[in-house]
This record gives C-alpha cells, sequence and structure tokens, in this order.
C-alpha cells in the first residue's frame, strides 16, 4: 500500500509548500472532489472524509492541512487513507486557533453559526440533513468516549492531568459544533 497526500502532485498538482487553504493549499471542496473521482468506492471514502472534517473539530485540531489528508493506493484501488498526525492545538494557546481548512467560510469555532454545516454540505456536495445528523452522532459519540479514552491513558502511566483536560476540551467542542445545541 501507498499513500498519497492530497495536495501532492499526484492527486491535486499542488506543491508541497501550500499545504494550507489559505496559502493555496486544498480547501474542503477540492478534497471532496478529488475523493469521488479517484476513489474505486467513493460513497465510503466520502463519508470517512466527512468524518475526519468533523473528528479534527471536536478534537480541536486547527492544523488539519491538505497535507494531513491522503488517498491509499492498495494494488488498483484508491481510497481515503486512515487519520494521521492528529494533535489538540487547542489545548495549546500559544497555537494557532484558525482553522487550516475552513468549514463553510468559518475560520475558528466560535464563528459557527446554526447554518454553518448546512453551508459545508452544500459546498462540498452533501446533504445537509444527513450533514447534521452525522456531526451530531459524531459530536455525541466523541464527548461520552473522551472520558473513557482519558481514564485508559492515565492507567498507562500518563499525566492524570493532562488527558482530562483534552477530554474536557473534545466535550465542550461536541457541544459546541453540534448545532441542535445552540451554538
Amino acid at each position: 500500500a501507498q499513500t498519497v497526500p492530497i495536495w501532492s502532485d499526484g492527486a491535486l498538482g499542488i506543491p508541497p509548500e501550500a499545504k494550507y487553504a489559505g496559502e493555496g493549499g486544498p480547501g474542503f471542496a477540492d478534497c471532496f472532489g478529488l475523493v469521488r473521482r479517484a476513489c474505486a468506492a467513493p460513497a465510503p471514502a466520502v463519508l470517512r472524509l466527512l468524518d475526519a472534517a468533523i473528528f479534527n473539530l471536536v478534537l480541536g485540531n486547527a492544523d488539519a492541512h491538505g497535507k494531513n489528508f491522503s488517498l491509499l493506493h492498495q494494488g488498483r484501488d484508491i481510497g481515503f487513507a486512515p487519520l494521521y498526525d492528529l494533535l489538540c492545538t487547542a489545548a495549546y494557546p500559544e497555537l494557532s486557533q484558525t482553522l487550516s481548512m475552513k468549514i463553510a467560510r468559518r475560520a475558528t469555532l466560535a464563528e459557527f453559526k446554526p447554518d454553518t454545516w448546512e453551508a459545508f454540505a452544500r459546498g462540498v456536495g452533501m446533504a445537509a440533513p444527513f450533514t447534521r445528523r452525522r456531526v451530531r452522532t459524531l459530536a455525541e459519540a466523541m464527548a461520552k468516549q473522551a472520558p473513557i479514552v482519558a481514564a485508559a491513558l492515565a492507567g498507562e502511566g500518563l499525566d492524570q492531568a493532562a488527558p482530562q483536560s483534552y477530554a474536557a476540551i473534545v466535550r465542550e467542542r461536541a457541544e459546541r459544533c453540534d448545532g441542535s445545541r445552540g451554538l
């Protein structure tokens, strides 16, 4: 299996130094278009990309840029690669909180409005009701799993304060990004 980042010359033809959408790199519309064109099974790959966008937002990973999404070549089949280079930038005030790839022209979670997910869905060619349900489902699952993951990490000998802090960030962001609870 070979992994090819979405931004690369082999996928969208964007130079590697342009990994951020604001600097000429790909945005979500570019990524969804490529996944639809390139993947052997586009429907599951599109769902995985949608999940990646939601997951990174809830996680607090503002640094999810074009070099962090890839296509996976397995023989003649092309699919959407597993996520990598994940970081909770929200836990580090010195890091930028501006999304590397905006969601419906919103650069931060604080800018989200009740119609953000509908606008995002239109922009990437998804059904708005499906997208809203998916956001709600993943946000609820992440909020539920965050303390469980934090406890497991603490059990591995890590400082208990850090995982608990990350879990609190995820829970708070899950509630804020799920518009059903009011943004």
